[in-house]
């Protein structure tokens, strides 16, 4: 099972949060969704979120 921190790092790597969900075989909203609990549960905002691409 994946946790926060694996989404987090392939999100970083690939630069996408849709060629992450690719690359870790789940939706798109998904990586989404645990990236922001991620930020949620830190207090903190991990991404730069844009309609291109996350920052």
């Amino acid at each position: 099972m994946l946790n926060g921190v694996d989404v987090f790092v392939a999100a970083v790597e690939t630069g996408s949060f849709a060629a992450a969900a690719g690359r870790l075989h789940l939706t798109r909203s998904a990586v989404a969704k645990t990236i922001s609990r991620m930020e949620a549960r830190l207090d903190v905002r991990l991404f730069h979120r844009t309609t291109r691409s996350r920052r």
